[in-house]
C-alpha cells in the first residue's frame, strides 16, 4: 500500500508529521546560524532529500525566498536523508517580469529571479560599507523595451567579471537568482545574489 503524500501547497503549522511531495511549488527552508554545523555536510544544492521533524511557521520578513504562505525551520532533531526523484527539476527559476519590477515604488520583500539581455556594465568603483572596502559596478539589463539597472557589490561584482573574462560574445543573457530588489533613486540594487550566469 502506497503512503499518502501531502502536497506542499497544503502545508500549515498545525502538525510536524508531513510526508511532502514537492511538484510545481516552492517553499523556503531555514537553518539557523547556530545549527549550520549540524546540516552543512548533509545538504548539497540540486539534490533531493527526505526531511522529518521540522517546524512550519508563517513566511514573513524582507528576505523571503518564495511566495509560499509558510516556511520550514530546521530544528536540532530534524533528520535529513538523501533520496532520488526524477520528476523534480534541477533548476526552478520563477522569472519576475521587468514590468513588475518597474511598477514598484518600494523595496521588495521577496527575493526574485531575473532574466535579461546584458546592455552595459559601468566602470568599477570602490564602495565603503562599515569601514570595509569592496568593488561595485552597475549593469543594465533589457527585456524587450524595458530596462533595469543592477548594482553588484563585492563577490557578485567578482562573479560578473569572471563570467565576462571568458571572452566577448554578442547578445549575452544574464540570469540573476534570488536577487534582493531595493529602489534607490530609480536604481534597482541587487546586493544579494546566489547565482549569476551569462548564457
Amino acid at each position: 500500500m502506497r503512503t499518502a503524500m501531502d502536497m506542499l501547497n497544503k502545508i500549515n503549522p498545525e502538525k510536524e508529521a508531513w510526508i511532502l511531495k514537492v511538484k510545481g511549488c516552492k517553499i523556503q527552508a531555514t537553518v539557523w546560524k547556530t545549527m549550520i554545523y549540524r546540516f552543512k555536510e548533509l545538504l548539497s544544492e540540486g539534490q533531493v532529500y527526505v526531511m522529518k521533524l521540522f517546524s512550519v511557521v508563517p513566511n514573513q520578513g524582507s528576505y523571503r525566498a518564495t511566495r509560499h504562505q509558510f516556511k520550514l525551520i530546521f530544528q536540532f532533531r530534524t533528520t535529513v536523508r538523501a533520496d532520488t526523484c526524477d520528476f523534480i527539476p534541477k533548476t526552478t527559476l520563477t522569472i519576475c517580469p521587468f514590468t513588475e519590477l518597474l511598477n514598484t515604488k518600494e523595496d521588495f520583500d521577496f527575493l526574485v529571479d531575473v532574466l535579461g539581455l546584458l546592455v552595459s556594465v559601468s566602470e568599477d568603483k570602490e564602495y565603503d560599507k562599515d569601514g570595509k572596502k569592496m568593488k561595485k559596478a552597475v549593469m543594465e539589463l533589457a527585456e524587450n523595451d524595458y530596462r533595469i539597472r543592477c548594482a553588484l557589490f563585492g563577490e557578485y561584482f567578482d562573479e560578473l567579471n569572471r563570467s565576462l573574462s571568458f571572452g566577448y560574445a554578442e547578445q549575452l543573457v544574464v540570469v540573476l537568482q534570488l536577487a534582493k530588489v531595493k529602489v534607490f533613486r530609480g536604481l534597482y540594487h541587487v546586493p544579494f545574489i546566489s547565482f549569476v550566469s551569462l548564457i
